[in-house]
Parts: C-alpha cells; sequence; structure tokens
C-alpha cells in the first residue's frame, strides 16, 4: 500500500464503514489505499483496542473479487500464530468486503530493505527463523502462503517480531480450493518458486520454503537472486538458472546461514527442506539449541562466579579483620573458587570438548552485562559498538565508579588502615582519605548528572519516549537483539557499515517516522499542525525516493571512468580519415559530461530536502517535547513548525521545477548527441 494521504471529506469507503461499523468500531485514518482498496486504522469499542480494516473496491467483477475476499478471510481465520497478523471479523458494506485484522505498529520488511540495503546476518536469521515458524503452523494447517515477500512481512515496533500478513492469494489445501484456475500463475515473479511459475496446481509448503530463500537472500545481499525487464525473463530464470553465490554481495556470511539459504533455493523441491520446521531447528537461532547439555550448564558462568568469590572474600575480611585466621579466610576463598574453575574445565576436557571451547563458553557475555564486552565473546546481536557515544560514555562512567568503589574498599580493607574496616565504617579515624572520597563522589555525581541530562536531550531529538530513553541510558544489555530491533530504538544506532568510517548516516524514512509518531501524540490544538508536518514529511520523502531514482537511473548510463577512457580515446585520433569518428567521441563525451552533471544536480537537490526534512523532524520533536511549557512558547513553536511546513511546499515545488527544466536539458542534450 502507498502512505496515506490525509483522509477528505468525499472518502465514500470510510463514510459507509463508518455507518456500518459505528456500533463496534471508531474509523480513525487511512492508513494505506492501494489498486485493490484501501485500508484503515479503527479503535476496538468493545476491547478497547486498535485494529487494521481492510477494504476492497469492486467493479464489474465484484462476485469474483468477494469470493476470493472471502477465502482470504476463512484462511487467515484458521491460522492463530505468535507471527502471523490474526483475523478479527469479516463482513461486507455496501458491496464491499472488509476483514478486520490486528493492526501492526512499525513497518514492512520491504520498507526496512528500501530504507538500509540489507540486514546483519543476526537480524536476517531471526527474520529467516520466525517466518518459517509461522510458515510451519500455517502448512500444518493446510494453507500454503504463496506469496512469501518483504511486502508480506511486517516488523513490529515494540517487539521488532516479524509476522507474516496477506494469505490473500493462499491456497486452503485441505479444500481442495485454489483461489485461481488450474494452470494459472498466481504471486510475485521475483519470489516464485520453479513450480508455481509454470503454474502447477499440486504445490506444497516446499513453494513458500523457497519463497523464504529467496527473501532471505535479498535480506543478506542486498538485491535479489534473480532480475528481469519481464515477468517472464524472471520465471525463466527462476526455472533455469542458479542464483549468484551468496558469498559474492555479503562475504562474512557464516556457511551455517549460506547452506540453509542454500537449500530453499533448490530447483527440485524434493531437494529442499522438507518442511519448515526442519528448516528452523537447522538455523539454530536460539543459543540454547546450539550447545550441548553440559556446556549450556558452564554458559556465561565466569562473570558471576567471579563477583561471588570477590563478596565473600571482602565479606570474610570485613568480619574477621582482627581474628588471627581472618586474612587465611579471606586468601583460601579465591583459592578455593580457582580449584572449582579448573575443576569444570577438566570435566568439559574429559567430554570432548577444547579448552578453548570450554573457556568461551564459561566466559561468554552474561544476558544482563550492561557494558563493553570483548568482541570475541560477546553474544549475537551486541550492539555495543553501534550505540550513541553519550550512551557509551555514560555507561563506561558508571562501571568506572562502581569499579573505584569496590578497589578502593578492598584496598583499605586488606591493608589494615582501620580494624573494622575501611575510613568509610570510620571516617573520624581517617578524615583526610574520607574527605579526598566524599569530594571525589560529590564531582562524580554532578558530572554524571550533566552526562545524563545532556544524553537524555539527545535522545529526545531522535524522537525516543521517555520510557525508552531510560532504557536505552542504563537498564537494557545491549545484546538484548529484540529491543534494539525495534524499528524507532533501531534508527538512533550506528548502521553497521558506517562503524568503520565513524559516521551515521541519517535515512530519510526514520526522519518521517519520528515525525509521524511524534505528530500522532499530539493532541488538541496542536494535532491539525501534526497533520500538517505528516503531510510535509510525506511530500518531502516522497521527492527524495524519485530523486533516488533518478539518480540510479541515471548512473547505470555511466560507466566508471567512461570519461576518461573516451577523453584518451580522442586524443589518440589524428587526420582526417579519423574526423567521423573523433565527432563521434566527443559528441558522446558531451553526452557523459552532461550525465555527471546531471547526477550531481539530482544529489544536490536530493541533499537540500533531506536537510528540510532533518529540520523537521527536529521542529516536530521540540514541539511534542514542549507541550507542558507556557501559552507563550507552545505559540512560538507552533509558528515556527508552521513557517517551516509552509517553506517546505514553497521548496519541494521550486524544486521539481528545477528537475523539470533539468529533464528538458538532458532530452536537448541526448538529441544533440544523436
Amino acid at each position: 500500500m502507498a502512505p496515506a494521504e490525509t483522509a477528505v471529506a468525499g472518502d465514500r469507503i470510510r463514510t459507509a464503514l463508518t455507518a456500518k461499523l459505528a456500533s463496534q468500531y471508531r474509523i480513525v485514518r487511512l492508513l494505506g489505499r492501494g489498486g485493490m482498496g484501501s485500508v484503515y486504522l479503527a479503535r476496538d469499542l468493545t476491547l478497547d483496542r486498535e485494529v487494521a480494516i481492510k477494504v476492497v473496491k469492486t467493479g464489474d467483477d465484484s462476485r469474483e473479487i468477494y469470493d476470493r475476499f472471502r477465502r482470504e478471510a476463512r484462511t487467515a481465520a484458521k491460522l492463530s500464530h505468535p507471527n502471523i497478523v490474526p483475523l478479527h471479523a469479516f463482513g461486507e458494506v455496501e458491496g464491499m468486503p472488509y476483514f478486520v485484522m490486528g493492526y501492526v505498529r512499525g513497518e514492512s520488511l520491504a520498507d526496512r530493505l528500501r530504507r538500509d540495503g540489507k540486514l546483519s546476518e543476526e537480524e536476517a536469521r531471526r527474520i529467516f527463523a520466525e517466518i518459517a515458524d509461522a510458515l510451519d503452523h500455517a502448512h500444518r494447517q493446510g494453507v500454503v502462503h504463496r506469496d512469501v515477500k518483504p511486502d508480506n512481512v511486517l516488523l513490529e515496533d515494540e517487539s521488532g517480531r516479524a509476522l507474516l500478513t496477506d494469505f490473500g492469494v493462499a491456497k486452503a489445501v485441505d479444500t481442495g480450493e485454489p483461489l485461481t484456475v488450474h494452470g494459472s500463475v498466481i504471486g510475485t515473479p521475483h519470489y516464485m518458486s520453479p513450480e508455481q511459475a509454470t503454474g502447477r496446481s499440486d504445490i506444497d509448503g516446499r513453494s513458500d520454503i523457497y519463497s523464504l530463500g529467496v527473501m532471505t537472500y535479498a535480506m543478506l545481499a542486498g538485491r535479489l537472486p534473480f532480475e528481469g525487464k519481464t515477468a517472464a525473463e524472471i520465471l525463466a530464470k527462476h526455472l533455469n538458472q542458479e542464483p549468484a553465490p551468496l558469498r559474492s554481495f555479503a562475504p562474512a556470511v557464516s556457511d551455517s546461514t549460506v547452506q540453509a539459504m542454500e537449500r530453499c533455493l533448490a530447483k527440485d523441491p524434493a531437494a529442499r527442506w522438507p518442511d519448515a520446521r526442519s528448516l528452523k531447528l537447522a538455523l539454530g537461532v536460539t543459543e540454547e539449541s546450539q550447545l550441548p547439555d553440559a556446556l549450556h550448564a558452564a554458559e556465561s558462568r565466569g562473570i558471576p562466579a567471579l563477583a561471588i568469590a570477590y563478596a565473600l572474600t571482602l565479606l570474610y575480611a570485613l568480619l574477621l579483620g582482627d581474628h588471627p585466621e581472618g586474612p587465611f579466610v579471606a586468601v583460601s576463598t579465591p583459592a578455593l573458587a580457582a580449584l572449582l574453575y579448573l575443576f569444570v574445565v577438566a570435566r568439559l576436557q574429559r567430554q570432548g570438548f577444547s579448552r578453548k571451547q570450554s573457556q568461551s563458553v564459561i566466559w561468554r557475555e552474561p544476558a544482563w552485562w550492561l557494558w563493553w564486552y570483548p568482541r570475541a565473546l560477546r553474544r549475537r546481536g551486541n550492539v555495543w559498538d553501534r550505540l550513541p557515544a553519550a550512551v557509551r560514555f555514560l555507561r563506561w562512567s558508571v562501571l568506572v565508579f562502581v569499579t573505584y568503589m569496590l578497589v578502593l574498599e578492598t584496598i583499605f580493607c586488606f591493608m589494615g588502615i582501620d580494624s573494622g574496616g575501611s575510613f568509610l565504617a570510620n571516617p573520624r579515624r581517617h578524615p583526610i582519605s574520607f574527605t579526598i572520597h566524599m569530594g571525589f563522589l560529590a564531582a562524580f555525581v554532578v558530572m554524571g548528572a550533566l552526562l545524563v541530562v545532556r544524553t537524555r536531550r539527545e535522545l529526545k531529538r531522535n524522537g525516543l519516549a521517555a520510557a525508552d530513553i531510560d532504557r536505552v541510558i542504563l537498564s537494557m544489555p545491549p545484546s538484548r537483539a529484540s529491543f534494539w530491533a525495534r524499528p524507532h530504538i533501531a534508527a538512533i544506532l550506528a548502521p553497521a557499515k558506517a562503524l568503520e568510517t565513524g559516521r551515521r548516516s541519517e535515512s530519510p524514512h526514520d526522519h518521517v517516522q519520528s515525525i509521524l509518531r511524534q505528530a500522532d501524540e499530539l493532541s488538541g490544538p496542536l494535532r491539525p499542525l501534526g497533520a500538517q508536518a505528516a503531510i510535509a514529511a510525506r511530500q518531502l520523502v516522497a521527492s527524495i525516493d524519485h530523486a533516488d531514482r533518478e539518480i540510479a537511473d541515471l548512473a547505470r548510463n555511466v560507466e566508471p571512468g567512461e570519461e576518461e577512457r573516451l577523453t584518451d580515446k580522442i586524443e589518440t585520433l589524428s587526420g582526417d580519415e579519423s574526423a567521423p569518428m573523433r565527432t563521434l567521441l566527443e559528441k558522446q563525451l558531451e553526452l557523459i559530461r552532461a550525465l555527471s552533471a546531471r547526477i550531481e544536480e539530482a544529489r544536490e537537490r536530493r541533499n537540500r530536502r533531506v536537510e528540510l526534512l532533518g529540520a523537521l523532524a527536529l521542529h516536530v520533536a521540540s514541539l511534542r517535547a514542549r507541550v507542558t511549557e507556557t501559552p507563550s512558547e507552545i505559540r512560538q513553536i507552533s509558528d515556527n513548525v508552521r513557517a517551516l511546513c509552509d517553506d517546505i511546499g514553497r521548496q519541494a515545488m521550486a524544486l521539481d521545477t528545477i528537475a523539470a527544466g533539468g529533464d528538458d536539458a538532458m532530452a536537448t542534450v541526448a538529441r544533440k548527441a544523436r
């Protein structure tokens, strides 16, 4: 579905829905509109929950469309799974079929891929496994989806969970009631299995597994395995060609991921995974399933055991400071812990595990760990290196302070400065040490408070709510992949590809998501202003997407280094007999230079639009953050947002005029070159 524009008074479908469902649902707004119909956000008045209502427009073939839609509803109603969008109700309004389904607040996988290009292996494997689990449930109910693709996978905002939707072209195997006649082809060509491409009517769940393999290839490689100018050409490649090796586009992907995906893409269904459950188990996404029982029992036990040994040692030293056996008892505790550790390692070695393997499992990053950890021992999905610099510095500061307190207490405890413990227990006997310590503590508290305020302000500018800011700053471990994969949380992380350069790219779609979320939370007299900002944001992101397509189309006609090659070739041509060739090459060089100049102009226009979008996102975030300020401040901020929206409208029109002029100029250059 294309992004929805502001609902207009003449929306016949919305009017009909409101009249039909007023006692059960309150229609909130239009979510999207496509060639087949519209989707609306609504509030279930009985259960007080958000739902999505999908309506299909009908024409001369309304009966056929209604039958197909009814089958879709019956198919979806049979399925109840955490990774499948649920169906709540089905009906008809003024000859138009509709059904009410769960509303997923987030984005589609297609939107994520358009924004990021490709995903990390960890996130791709997670989505791979979750959709495989959903397909396993559907297949066990006798349902083959037949249109598995990124557009039909939704990523939930809060949890990052992947949900499969749109069973509109599904086939009910048990009833033998396909949605198309024998021999017809239905689905999306880029993701069709070979047997589906030939129009066979006896396809089963292995066809969905092939489509899932194509989708995983796209997630990891950033491109589809087969491209073509026509649907027939793409289907022919699915039937007769092998895709380019995944490693040529993603060399760092692990062997297990490559093997699982390649088996999905086997041309012969018998050579694929026999069912989706086998595929999920083979992926081994959950870490528990990857480890034998002996290793799993020792996993991540190193840090807790070390902390317990240290706490016991310190406790004995404090309690038995004056006792003759106190030092011996205090030292014997870590010695006993070391012997126990060696015993565990030796036992694992006797069971066939190498010393290196045992060490890596024992000292693997604990799931609750909040700070930096050696890269080789980190859990999958750890985002420490991608966290904002301010968040990392704040967490480091807390760790340093805790370490300082522990080390200081230990030193003074064992040095025997105080028979009852340290100067912390008896400050009067050590006033200088106590004063220095309290001064350091006060300085740390003040600096920490300032750092917290600064970090919270930075995260608020990125559109995060207060609850999410608290979790991002200190309470959420960097290895909690499900949290950091949420779209609005992932927006604050540095892209993995930008880590080497130390720079973070700003995504226009991230800005739009932030603006829409902030605008939706405005209320009262500020709500119309939020709607105006949302319209301006959609206008800008549409023009940015258009500029991206324009740049990509132009770049296809310019080979790297082509201008230099033409210049060198022209210089080598001399004499009258070479004049025609030189003239032809000069015209070609003129066209190449004009194309290069056009690409630069398009990039400049795109960058200006991105800057406008970023400024709008900051203004809307500021508006939402200061709704509790005085009326005069609210009025000033509102005027700023309104002025910026108007400016965006004027500049967008000016930029489009420039682009149109550039198209005319480019056509003139092309005619001259011909």
